[in-house]
C-alpha cells in the first residue's frame, strides 16, 4: 500500500520512523549516511562487507551495523545501495530474499536503474553527481541529484528527499543518467588525467606545477560562464598543423 489518506506513503512514515538501510561503508555512503542524519532523517542501520568500515560509519550515524545482508531489519522501508557498480545486481538478488518489499535505490551514474526490476517491483536510483572523497566535506547546496523510481510516488519521495538533503534535484532516466555519466567521466576523470600529465611534465624539467594554477582555474572560470566549445583556444582551434606538429614531436620525447 502506497498512500495513507492523501499523504504519499513516504511522506507520513519520513515524519514517524522510516526505516533506512545502507548498504555499503565507502564514501559515498558515509557522506549521504552523515548528509541524512544531519537533515534530521536517521540511518537506521549499515551493512557492509568489511566490519571495520560497518562500525566506524555506524558509530557516527548512531546506528547498529552488521556484515551480514541477512541480518537487515525486516521492517526496512528504504534500501540505499552504495556498493559497487559491479556488485549492486549480486547485492540486489541477495536482499531480495530477506525484504523483497522494501523500496531499493541505488546510487551509481552508470548503471541502470532497471537492473534492480528482477528482484525488486519497487526500486530506483538515488545519484549525487558528484567525486566524493573522505578527505573534503561536500558542499551539498551545489551537488545535482539525479533520481528515478519504477513508482511515481516513490519518485516523490526522493525528489523530496534530495531537495530536503540538497538542492539540485533533476529525474533522469536510465538513458540520460548513462549519457550523464560518460560527460562527467570527461569532465572529471579526463580532465584530471590531464593535470597529471602535465604534473609529470613540469616535474621533469624541476618546475612547480603551481606555475599552471592561475591557467588551470581561468580555463574552469570560462567554461563555467559559456560554451566550452566557444572558449577552446590554441593551434587546434587556429588549424596551426605545423605547431600540433612540433608539440607532438616534443610529446614523444618526454
Amino acid at each position: 500500500m502506497f498512500l495513507y489518506g492523501k499523504l504519499p506513503y513516504f511522506a507520513f512514515r519520513m515524519e514517524k520512523s522510516l526505516k533506512i538501510a545502507i548498504i555499503g561503508a565507502g564514501r559515498v555512503a558515509w557522506h549521504l549516511g552523515r548528509r541524512l542524519k544531519g537533515k534530521g532523517i536517521p540511518v537506521s542501520q549499515v551493512i557492509s562487507r568489511t566490519e571495520e568500515r560497518a562500525k566506524k560509519l555506524a558509530g557516527l550515524l548512531g546506528s547498529p551495523w552488521s556484515t551480514s545482508l541477512s541480518q537487515i531489519l525486516p521492517d526496512t522501508d528504504w534500501v540505499l545501495l552504495a556498493v559497487k557498480d559491479d556488485a549492486i545486481a549480486e547485492v540486489a538478488k541477495e536482499l531480495g530474499h530477506f525484504v523483497p518489499g522494501a523500496f531499493v535505490t541505488h546510487t551509481s551514474g552508470g548503471t541502470a536503474g532497471s537492473v534492480l526490476s528482477p528482484f525488486f517491483e519497487r526500486f530506483g536510483v538515488f545519484y549525487p553527481l558528484q567525486s566524493f572523497s573522505f578527505e573534503h566535506t561536500p558542499v551539498w547546496s551545489k551537488i545535482p541529484f539525479c533520481v528515478d523510481a519504477s513508482i511515481p510516488e516513490d519518485l516523490l519521495f526522493l525528489k523530496k528527499t534530495a531537495k530536503r538533503i540538497g538542492n539540485l534535484v533533476y529525474h533522469v532516466n536510465d538513458e540520460q543518467r548513462a549519457r550523464l555519466h560518460i560527460a562527467a567521466v570527461f569532465a572529471n576523470n579526463f580532465a584530471n588525467h590531464c593535470f597529471a600529465v602535465a604534473e609529470k611534465i613540469l616535474d621533469d624539467q624541476n618546475l612547480p606545477f603551481e606555475m599552471l594554477h592561475p591557467l588551470m582555474e581561468e580555463t574552469v572560470a570560462k567554461a563555467l560562464q559559456e560554451s566550452p566549445a566557444r572558449m577552446q583556444t590554441g593551434p587546434a582551434a587556429r588549424g596551426d598543423i605545423e605547431t600540433m606538429r612540433k608539440q607532438d614531436r616534443k610529446k614523444s620525447v618526454v
